[in-house]
């Protein structure tokens, strides 16, 4: 059996070699956490390659070098050794002498434990595609593939990418590859269904009595409510890739989230749960629904776009509503992670100073991808985002007369523009006029151009709520604190209720693999 599959690799790995670039990965010292990447690329008759690795990885707003974590670097073609010239930091031009297909060997040095880097550890292997694979320069569009070697006693892997059971990862262009980080070594794996696609939640690292199967169910949950919201289960399978190590932050991909995740977490845990639901929206807001800017890719020149208040703000606000819709949290709960949204900008001296749409264009200077810049001068779109999300919710709602709310946005948004192109700022602020009923031009001025503050009188007013009285010295963590009114009337709390409630799930079949962008 296991000759008959290693002879289908070979016969695979020699096909795509005709029309594609294939990869062997495997660590070289776990000890030392090396590993060696071996990378075939067809030369098509050129008399050199131009090869590169990323300087950034898609959803994660800072510079990287990763080409620093190259410590060994050589080519040979038809069995000999080719020359290799560095014309940049994170270049390399091979002279292919003739040759049909080039080879590329390098060393990775692998101790960083990010949701963007490489690490090696004495039981398990992250590898982050942008910090991996180099790719040629113009020519992503073909297919990549990957077989990975495991150290012995390193008996299980788990990637986004078609596995076909020996290892080999397949990928139709070079995006998707990057977008698929590898976990490797002792997993552990949980799987569940979500209206007909395969979920699985594999976690490594140390998590000590991390109660994986209370938290299980309320991931389902979370996960039906957000296919429901956006009305699609665009994959057959995903993958919560649950690292237990000294790392920070989650990042989102194509089929699956790599997350850092801490043993002393509970399942029930308000903040937990909203970190999980905001990394699987991504899968629909951002890798498939995106601001035009964010696609399709240039791995050495980071892209610039006014709407991340979309991309990563609107996705904490469903991210938010997902876990109360799904039941995780009460209502109370679900308004305490709307106050600290709202709290962290009315508290933070920078709104003034900075717009929304300018935090999300300069993203790239002056914050750690979105978060951390200076509170006097700027603003986060992750805390001002959903803070409009919660104005602009009410504001539709107002408008149809709770026919409909963001909801339909996000719906009809993705129905238009998540395919190849994206959509820009224009179009989706068409797509609200249109759901309202009447121009949102002043509305989206007034919340993302200018520095003005936001007005939460009709929110307050629809869903029957108000902030809670403090006195003048409260500490500024009580303050903001939204909460229902005792007084609030019958249609109030409906309104409020209607917000919550679980969103039927969509009547189409799960769309098959061939749906990726």
């Amino acid at each position: 059996m296991l000759a008959r599959r290693l002879a289908a690799v070979l016969l695979f790995a020699a096909s795509l070699l005709a029309q594609g670039v294939h990869y062997e990965l495997k660590i070289r010292d776990v000890a030392e956490h090396l590993a060696e990447v071996t990378a075939d690329f067809p030369s098509r008759g050129q008399d050199h390659l131009d090869l590169f690795l990323p300087v950034w990885s898609p959803g994660f707003y800072v510079q990287q070098d990763y080409a620093a974590n190259v410590t060994e670097f050589a080519a040979s073609g038809d069995g000999k050794a080719l020359a290799v010239e560095h014309p940049a930091k994170n270049r390399w031009r091979i002279a292919t002498n003739g040759a049909t297909t080039v080879r590329a060997i390098y060393t990775l040095r692998c101790t960083r434990g990010s949701v963007t880097d490489n690490q090696i550890a004495p039981a398990f292997a992250v590898f982050c595609g942008p910090a991996t694979f180099v790719g040629e320069v113009g020519q992503g569009a073909r297919p990549h593939a990957v077989h990975v070697t495991l150290p012995p006693d390193w008996g299980n892997i788990a990637c986004g990418l078609p596995d076909d059971g020996a290892h080999t990862f397949t990928a139709r262009n070079y995006d998707w590859l990057l977008d698929s980080p590898i976990v490797m070594g002792q997993l552990t794996t949980a799987a569940f269904d979500v209206l007909g696609a395969r979920h699985e939640w594999v976690q490594f690292g140390e998590a000590g009595d991390f109660e994986t199967a209370a938290l299980l169910p309320k991931l389902d949950g979370i996960a039906t409510e957000v296919c429901s919201t956006f009305g699609d289960v665009p994959f057959t399978r995903y993958v919560f890739l649950a690292g237990f190590r000294q790392a920070n932050g989650g990042l989102e991909h194509l089929d699956s989230t790599l997350l850092s995740m801490n043993r002393r977490q509970r399942p029930d845990d308000a903040r937990t749960l909203s970190f999980l639901a905001h990394e699987y929206t991504h899968a629909f807001n951002v890798k498939r629904l995106r601001p035009v800017e964010l696609g399709p890719f240039d791995y050495e020149q980071p892209p610039s776009t006014p709407s991340l208040w979309i991309a990563e703000g609107l996705t904490t606000w469903f991210g938010d509503l997902a876990v109360a819709r799904s039941g995780a949290i009460a209502t109370e709960g679900w308004l305490a992670q709307v106050s600290g949204h709202i709290r962290g900008l009315q508290n933070a001296p920078g709104r003034k100073v900075q717009t929304l749409a300018d935090a999300s264009s300069s993203v790239w200077k002056g914050s750690m991808s979105g978060v951390g810049g200076d509170p006097r001068k700027t603003i986060s779109y992750y805390v001002k985002g959903p803070a409009v999300g919660f104005v602009l919710e009410a504001r539709l709602r107002v408008a149809s007369s709770g026919v409909h709310g963001l909801d339909e946005v996000m719906r009809r948004a993705y129905a238009r523009y998540s395919q190849e192109r994206g959509f820009t700022p224009e179009q989706f602020e068409a797509i609200a006029a249109e759901v309202a009923g009447s121009d949102q031009r002043a509305f989206f001025d007034h919340a993302l151009r200018s520095t003005d503050e936001l007005d939460y009188g009709e929110a307050l007013q629809w869903f029957g709520l108000e902030f809670a009285a403090v006195a003048d010295d409260a500490p500024r963590e009580q303050r903001w604190a939204l909460r229902c009114r005792n007084d609030a009337s019958e249609e109030q709390q409906a309104h409020l209720r209607s917000l919550l409630a679980p969103t039927p799930a969509p009547a189409k079949p799960v769309a098959p693999a061939s749906s990726h962008k």
